[in-house]
């Protein structure tokens, strides 16, 4: 099925790239604020290295790391290794 204008990867015949990143993004958005708030801080460091947390959220860690990636150049969040920073969050 075509949809002008949408950016979109195929596997086979099935377009999977915006599902995805959705998924990705709303996984590891999920994680976060929960360990935030479990933590009651916006700044916090996780048990998990890189593969570590995909494996944990189920997704790929290279889909993940790009996520990371473009959630801080868009400033939705900080990181450093297993330390993150959400700004704007609690």
């Amino acid at each position: 099925c075509e949809f002008e204008g949408q950016t979109k990867t195929k596997l086979g015949n099935t377009e999977v790239r915006p599902l995805v990143e959705g998924m990705v993004s709303e996984k590891l958005m999920t994680y976060l604020l929960s360990e935030a708030k479990r933590k009651k801080s916006n700044e916090f460091e996780i048990p998990y290295n890189r593969q570590e947390l995909a494996d944990y959220l189920g997704v790929d860690r290279s889909a993940m790391s790009a996520e990371i990636s473009r959630m801080r150049e868009e400033g939705i969040l900080e990181s450093e290794k297993s330390r993150f920073r959400l700004p704007g969050h609690l």
